[in-house]
């Protein structure tokens, strides 16, 4: 509302009246002056006042009344200007009768008898303003305007004045009689306008209307408007022409009759047929557009105009107004053309009825296509009216005119898409355009091809029969701009719709595109190559590129037209395209859809041209290489790859960009950029990365030929990295600054104002390109070129004009490592790759930088230290090799202690060498930092030495793994003068220093890492199944068993052996057995079980294998559940919904063990099934040793699920699983481990069952032969389970990689085939790397058994084989290394360190107590602590109990472990009785304390009685320095052990001993002083001394109260 009074308001304010009231002041009549006269209400009581005085003149004369009307009309328009156009008159009407009769009867004095420009003259005089002089016709004429704007009664008085008429013959007059000036006054265009304004206010009334149509003027004007216009008025031409479509507006049905009667719209089209070529086409269009515009507003009310315009050649009129635009030149549409294109549009509306068409739809069509019969919308009913603007179209020239003819085809479209069919099914005028297209000019070819695609996007339709003949306009070529407009609308409409790729093969494009592709190639090969110039188009280059691009789009998604250029012989052709830079990208998409039916050749081809390609041909290289990973990321493509020598072709890009880093770089290289070589070296290892992702087989490949290291060397011979440093070199200076992050690094090297010198920014680069390989995410950014392209310079931004230094930004432009991976959790896809960092760790020292170089190398040596945090990655690091890695390339660094990288690359090797280190890698380790000259010591334990080291910085545990004991934690106390220490030469203390460096090495490589119950072991080899990536993962067991029908030929059966088949199931019963570790848990929603075996069973000839035996942990309440239950084997979302409900009764055991079971510590499993009577058994289930649930159940039934027998040649094939298959395919997030697994065919006694579970999970054999910890060596060992009994055991230890056909070709096809139906691969495949558990019983005596478990799941399943340094240590010399630390120490630093590693051995590893007492080596061990007593103290004393089992670490007590350390060395009291800090005392006290325990007391008895420690302390009776406390705490113990355990000998010994302190007959025993018995200055035997008075009483008073003691234990041995 606001803007309608706006308008209103600004309408007022140019009111074509309100610019004159100056000059109406002068013939204003008298009016009182005063502050009231000038408001709108007074003015309007006065013109009240005066009008009814004007109206009582009845009496006066005509000319009388005449002036007092006159002067009342300039108080009517000054109240009518004051009240702002809003009228207060109450004689409104009246007032209006007589001005308009007033103005009537002027006007009618002015015309009436004179000629007509007479007439025009006067009129103009009458209306005009004139200035001071006779104003009387222009007040009338704006108190008439100004009063028809009022009302419709209003209006109604001034039409019945006969003024209607008047003014119209007075337009007319002004229209056809022009005047001689030039323009028009200002007070002329304000008369004009109310003029004009007056009429069209008629012309909204119907009374005014009438007026206007009372006499011949309507038509004398109308024809004027066709004839006249030459010599018109040009200002009168528009306020005409606008009263004229007003007239025509109204719609009166007595105006169509008053033109019809007239005879008025033949007479006009026949005056501009005669004129059309003689006046300028916007004149005569606008004439035409004018009577149009009457038949146009006249057809909703009848239909008489219009058919009076058809008989009256209205059409070939248009036709012919149309084409006089044709030879125009017209920069912009003309309005006029405009508006009669609109009205011929509209003229193809009007019609009787619809048109009757065919249906004449060609299929197929696109999916949204639907073609409504009824008439909804517009509809075209005229075709005679549409012909004119098909006729125009094909008789014109002109762009403008025939891209406005199109326009308005395609809004008629817009209005009803059934515009188009009925026309095209009519007058084809889109097929028709499309022959003459090549005449038109080139935006009329742009408009109408955009037409076409109109048709196919808007209407979703497919124009067939037009689109043959754009084919047959293309396979003509009539002309390259024409051809070039249809081929690129042809690759746009292609690319809507997959439906294109069939039409247009089946239609010959693609065949017509394919020659005319392999005509232009054989040109190019005959002319060679020629070189585009820029901003010089070539019509021929750019066809050509687009027939490609045309080709692309039709191959994809389509084998059918993959295999129809392959037909054609097109594959070489193409080739010939690579070489043009132009055609290159269009070319590898077809070659890329090429690799859909044979990919071999497309990688053929790929390879093919890189190895050729020359050095300055990077581009190509550079488009090679992303079409190589575009095909990478498909696993045909990856496998198409290996076979076509992809890695040599890749490896042979970088082997050909050696020396291209250097600075300067290599003659060859010196027109190419750094930044260039570097991105051609980061899509190389991007396609490297894409082969090697997720696919096995190429991993595989490409760990098996060493291609990792040809990688490296590869990248070494770049240029920028440094050459190998000799072991001579002198060492460097290195300020032990900390170095800045590795991410740091990066970021700096790969933002645009990093200061780095050329080559080291190379280098950490290509590092940057290596790390993100090794997490498997290189290939997968797409921003790795624009972090390139960031080091040619600042970049420098210029709405700032500065350049950009924010490094936060320049970070953005290469992934910050914390973005790229959480480094406490990184997984590491491609570990050869971290060993390539490696490798070129010490290349990265540059002699012109070196404080910068050795910063690199530090903080990469950091980088690498944090990504094997986690202990997953470092085994997968270990299994690739990375120790031996870091003592072939890092050597230097791990010999020089003073070396930056010594203490990082030392913590690398010692968290991996915890996981597993080979032999020879540890030989190679110790062997660090040898001298050339040894010493006899040395010859004798080489093995032993270690690197020589800095004490302070050597091990990654130095701290740690001292305070691991019961001492302060002083890791430096050895520096410090307190510290005990024997004066050695300097060559003893170099020894020493070398001792304590290997010590601490091997605390932190040995400690246990993995806790046991009672125990620490060593982890074992295993298998891990990680739900969390594909939701399975498992071991596929193939042939468990075979039953076979009496009829059934022995070849069907897989398994090895030479025995008979193995009944199924076993008739006296089973037991499976299984150590397993829980890394996580599955969450109780995601219901995925931790399945320990699942045995399946399959009746030849069915279809469906059932479930006959399970062991599972239920992750509802961590229940273990054993079913033997039969149940179908299949996908869990076909399982039908009953499957979930309870089980059958007697078939299921159910038992919760959540609180038995730890996250992160192995456990021992047994399922102990005992066959009964007909079908039932007991099921026993046993968790670590302890039996945890039990019951009755039914055994598992003779044939699988319902049948009941079988037919004689068939035969039930019997295999099993472990952990989750493929068809139970469940993301969770349970991640665990499996250890050694056995089945057993037989039940399994709880006390073999106790032992297996003390052997510990790293036992590898079939327990034939077994020896427990602590049992004599020498004695035979009988086996715990028959050898026929023994199904299968599974060791990770005995495995191997191989192939499916290996396995046929090793074993049998019937096993080869199962597997390779499980993984899913064909069953000759020979490249599928294949993980086979060996079956460990397979040779042993028996029935035929499975061959092992192969590994199933790319993802889920992971290996590692456990070779951890304290087992490895057993195949070097084992304990003589560790006894050869001790012989090396010079201070009780180095003592306790060598002692240490001797009791972390010791404690996981049961070998090296073997091997111990296998070379008397506790014997060596007492006699190496007895020559450096002085080195012993209390922590190291603490440590050597904690060896022999008698204290935990210092807590508390426990039973004797080792018999060997407590008998060589704790009860050798010669060793302990010279140490400095009396020692002795603590021993007596220990064991003292370890013989009272009442638990542990009469086991450790027992031992102390094996290890003679009656006779050993009654020795000590002779000891000089034996003070009296100490006898007593001696006989103290001989009175523990004999009411422990003893035997007569121990008892005659202590008799003699009493018997040998009896004096001599001949010495009165009374007449000795005892007063100086207890003399420490004599012996405690000495005869001549009261002390052995003294001993001998306190000797017999112990044998007195053990001797009427009740707990007496005598030996077996007499």
């Amino acid at each position: 509302m606001e803007a309608e009074d706006l308008s209103k308001a600004e309408d007022r304010n140019e009111d074509p009246g309100s610019k004159n009231e100056g000059q109406l002041a002068a013939v204003q009549p008298d009016v009182p002056h005063g502050g009231q006269s000038s408001s709108p209400t007074a003015l309007w009581d006065m013109l009240e006042r005066k009008f009814l005085e004007y109206q009582q003149l009845t009496h006066k004369s005509p000319i009388e009344r005449q002036k007092s009307l006159l002067s009342l009309l300039p108080l009517f328009l000054k109240a009518w200007e004051h009240s702002v156009g809003i009228i207060c008159f109450p004689s409104l009407q009246r007032l209006a009768e007589d001005v308009s009769d007033q103005l009537a009867q002027q006007l009618q004095k002015a015309l009436v008898g004179k000629p007509a420009e007479q007439a025009r003259l006067a009129a103009g005089q009458l209306l005009w303003w004139k200035g001071d002089v006779d104003q009387d016709g222009y007040l009338l004429l704006k108190s008439v305007y100004v009063l028809t704007g009022t009302d419709s009664e209003t209006l109604g008085r001034v039409a019945e004045s006969g003024l209607p008429a008047l003014l119209l013959q007075c337009l007319y007059l002004f229209f056809v009689f022009p005047l001689d000036k030039d323009e028009l006054l200002e007070s002329d265009l304000q008369v004009q306008k109310m003029f004009v304004q007056m009429l069209l206010n008629i012309c909204s009334d119907s009374q005014g209307l009438e007026g206007l149509l009372s006499g011949s003027e309507l038509q004398s004007l109308l024809i004027a408007t066709t004839c006249l216009r030459e010599h018109s008025c040009c200002f009168w031409k528009e306020p005409t022409f606008c009263v004229l479509r007003a007239i025509s507006k109204a719609q009166n049905l007595s105006i169509i009759q008053y033109l019809q009667a007239t005879d008025c719209v033949r007479l006009s089209l026949q005056n501009l047929s005669r004129l059309t070529d003689t006046l300028p086409a916007p004149e005569v269009s606008e004439a035409v557009s004018l009577i149009l515009g009457f038949v146009k507003d006249s057809y909703p009310v009848s239909s008489a105009l219009f058919l009076e315009f058809e008989n009256s050649e209205g059409y070939p009129l248009l036709l012919k107004v149309l084409l006089r635009y044709d030879g125009l030149t017209q920069s912009e549409v003309d309005p006029h053309l405009e508006e009669l294109l609109g009205l011929v549009v509209w003229l193809t509306t009007c019609g009787r009825s619809e048109l009757k068409v065919f249906d004449s739809i060609t299929y197929p069509q696109l999916e949204g296509f639907k073609f409504h019969h009824e008439a909804s919308g517009v509809t075209v009913k005229n075709l005679q009216a549409f012909q004119v603007l098909q006729n125009v179209f094909h008789k014109a020239s002109d762009s403008v005119l025939c891209i406005q003819v199109l326009s308005v085809i395609r809004t008629m479209w817009a209005w009803n898409a059934r515009n188009f069919f009925l026309l095209e099914w009519t007058l084809q005028p889109i097929s028709q355009f499309v022959e003459i297209m090549p005449l038109k000019p080139a935006p009329v070819q742009e408009h109408f091809f955009q037409l076409l695609e109109a048709l196919v996007f808007e209407l979703h339709y497919v124009p067939h029969e037009i689109l043959r003949k754009v084919q047959h306009l293309i396979k003509e070529s009539p002309g390259p701009s024409c051809t070039l407009m249809a081929l690129q609308s042809i690759l746009s409409i292609a690319g809507g719709d997959p439906l294109f790729t069939d039409i247009f093969r089946d239609s010959g494009l693609l065949g017509l595109l394919l020659a005319q592709l392999r005509k232009q190639a054989k040109i190019m090969r005959k002319s060679g190559n020629k070189v585009s110039t820029p901003g010089v188009q070539d019509p021929e280059r750019e066809l050509t590129c687009v027939m490609l691009r045309i080709v692309v789009t039709l191959l994809k998604g389509s084998v059918r037209n993959a295999v129809v250029l392959k037909d054609h012989g097109m594959v070489p052709f193409i080739k010939i395209f690579l070489d043009d830079e132009c055609y290159r990208e269009a070319s590898l998409s077809i070659l890329e859809q090429l690799s859909a039916i044979n990919a071999e050749e497309y990688m053929s081809i790929i390879v093919g041209a890189l190895c050729s390609s020359t050095q300055g041909e990077l581009q190509l290289k550079l488009d090679l290489l992303k079409s190589l990973l575009r095909i990478l990321v498909t696993p045909k493509g990856r496998a198409a790859f290996r076979v076509s020598s992809g890695f040599n072709g890749l490896l042979s890009l970088l082997s050909d960009l050696e020396g291209s880093l250097q600075e300067p770089p290599l003659q060859a290289w010196g027109a190419v950029s750094p930044r260039q070589t570097l991105e051609l070296v980061l899509y190389t290892l991007c396609a490297v990365s894409a082969a090697l992702h997720w696919d096995p087989v190429n991993g595989y490949f490409f760990r098996r030929n060493g291609l990792f290291e040809k990688l490296a060397e590869d990248l070494c011979l770049l240029g920028c990295f440094g050459a190998l440093e000799e072991e001579g070199n002198l060492l460097r200076s290195w300020v032990d600054t900390k170095a800045r992050p590795f991410a740091d690094l990066l970021g700096t090297a790969f933002s645009s104002s990093g200061s780095l010198p050329p080559r080291i920014q190379s280098c950490l680069q290509i590092l940057g390109f290596l790390d993100s390989m090794a997490s498997g995410t290189l290939h997968l950014r797409g921003d790795l070129k624009e972090s390139l392209r960031t080091k040619q310079g600042p970049v420098v931004d210029v709405q700032k004009g500065e350049t950009g230094s924010d490094p936060q930004r320049n970070f953005k432009q290469w992934p910050d490592l914390e973005e790229r991976m959480d480094e406490g959790d990184a997984a590491i896809m491609h570990p050869g790759v971290v060993c390539i960092m490696v490798r070129l760790l010490p290349r990265l020292y540059h002699e012109d930088h070196p404080q910068l170089s050795e910063e690199i190398q530090c903080s990469l040596a950091s980088h690498i230290q944090s990504l094997v945090k986690s202990e997953k990655n470092r085994q997968v690091m270990c299994e690739a090799g990375l120790l031996g890695t870091l003592m072939a390339s890092c050597h230097r660094a791990l010999v020089t202690s003073g070396s930056p990288l010594h203490s990082r690359l030392i913590r690398i090797f010692e968290k991996l060498a915890s996981q597993a280190i080979e032999p020879d890698v540890l030989r190679q380790f110790l062997g660090l930092g040898i001298p050339s000259s040894l010493s006899a010591t040395t010859k004798i334990l080489d093995s032993s030495h270690t690197h020589r080291g800095n004490p302070g910085c050597s091990g990654s545990q130095t701290a740690q793994g001292l305070a691991e004991g019961p001492w302060p934690a002083a890791p430096d106390a050895g520096l410090h003068p307190g510290v005990t220490q024997a004066p050695q030469p300097l060559g003893e203390s170099q020894d020493s220093t070398t001792a304590l460096q290997t010590a601490l090495s091997l605390i932190s490589m040995t400690s246990p890492r993995n806790l046991q119950p009672q125990r620490a072991a060593l982890a074992p080899s295993f298998v891990e199944f990680d739900m969390s990536v594909e939701g399975y993962g498992c071991l596929f067991i193939p042939t468990l068993s075979t039953v076979m029908g009496t009829s059934t030929e022995y070849s069907v059966s897989g398994g090895i052996g030479t025995g008979a088949t193995r009944p199924f199931p076993p008739p006296g019963g089973l037991t499976f057995s299984c150590w397993f570790l829980i890394s996580r848990h599955g969450a109780a929603t995601e219901g995925h079980p931790l399945r320990f075996l699942t045995l399946v069973r399959h009746l030849a000839r069915t279809e469906q294998p059932f479930v006959c035996f399970s062991v599972s942990l239920c992750p509802d309440d961590l229940s273990l559940v054993v079913s033997t239950e039969e149940k179908e084997f299949q996908p869990l979302d076909v399982m039908e919904p009953e499957d979930d409900s309870e089980p059958s009764a007697g078939c299921q055991l159910q038992v919760r063990c959540g609180q038995l079971l730890a996250c992160g510590q192995w456990h021992h499993l047994a399922v102990v099934v005992t066959k009964e009577m007909k079908r039932h058994c007991t099921v026993s289930t046993c968790l670590d040793g302890q039996v945890i649930g039990s019951a009755k159940m039914l055994y598992i039934q003779a044939l699988p699920g319902p049948f009941l027998s079988m037919d004689p040649s068939a035969f039930v094939d019997v295999y099993g699983y472990i952990a989750t298959p493929r068809v139970w395919k469940q993301k969770s997030s349970l991640i665990w481990r499996l250890g050694p697994t056995y089945l057993f065919e037989e039940a399994i006694s709880m006390e073999t069952l106790e032992v297996i579970n003390k052997l510990g999970p790293r036992y590898c054999g079939n327990f034939q032969a077994v020896h427990v910890q602590g049992e004599d060596l020498d004695s035979e060992a009988t086996p715990f389970v028959a050898e026929e009994r023994v199904s299968f055991g599974l060791h990770i230890a005995s495995s191997s990689i191989t192939s499916v056909a290996d396995i046929r070709n090793a074993y049998n096809e019937v096993d080869s085939r199962l597997i390779a139906k499980e993984m899913n691969i064909s069953s000759r495949d020979n490249a599928m790397p294949v993980f086979l558990l060996r079956n460990c019983a397979g040779h042993l005596s028996g029935s035929l058994r499975t061959i092992g478990a192969v590994a199933v799941g790319q993802l889920g399943v992971r290996v590692f084989h456990s070779s951890p340094a304290a087992s490895s240590l057993d195949f070097i010399g084992g304990p003589a290394i560790l006894l050869g630390l001790i012989s090396l120490a010079t201070d009780d630093h180095t003592m306790y360190a060598a002692v240490k590693v001797l009791h972390s051995v010791l404690t996981s590893n049961a070998m090296c107590d073997f091997l111990m007492q296998h070379i008397c080596g506790y014997q060596i061990m007492a006699f190496l602590l007895r020559k450096k007593a002085s080195l012993l103290n209390h922590r190291i004393f603490q440590l050597i109990l904690s060896v022999a089992g008698t204290v935990e670490l210092g807590f508390r007590s426990s039973a004797i472990t080792n018999t060997g350390v407590f008998q060589h060395i704790l009860c050798n009291f010669e060793l302990w009785m010279n140490t400095a800090d009396n020692l002795e005392l603590s021993l007596f006290s220990h064991l003292l304390e370890i013989l009272q325990s009442p638990r542990e007391g009469p086991r450790n008895a027992e031992a102390a009685h094996q290890a003679q420690l009656i006779p050993k302390l009654i020795f000590l009776f002779n000891e000089p320095s034996l003070i009296p406390s100490k006898i007593s705490t001696i006989i103290g113990i001989l009175a523990c052990q004999l009411r422990g355990h003893f035997s007569t000998q121990d008892l005659l010994r202590i008799g003699l001993f009493v018997v040998y302190t009896l004096k001599p007959s001949s010495v009165n025993e009374r007449q000795i002083c005892m007063d100086g018995a207890l003399d420490p200055s004599l012996p405690a035997g000495s005869q001549t001394s009261g002390k052995t008075i003294w001993l001998r009483n306190q000797l017999l008073e112990m044998l007195l109260s053990v001797i009427s003691s009740p707990q007496l234990h005598l030996s077996s041995e007499q």
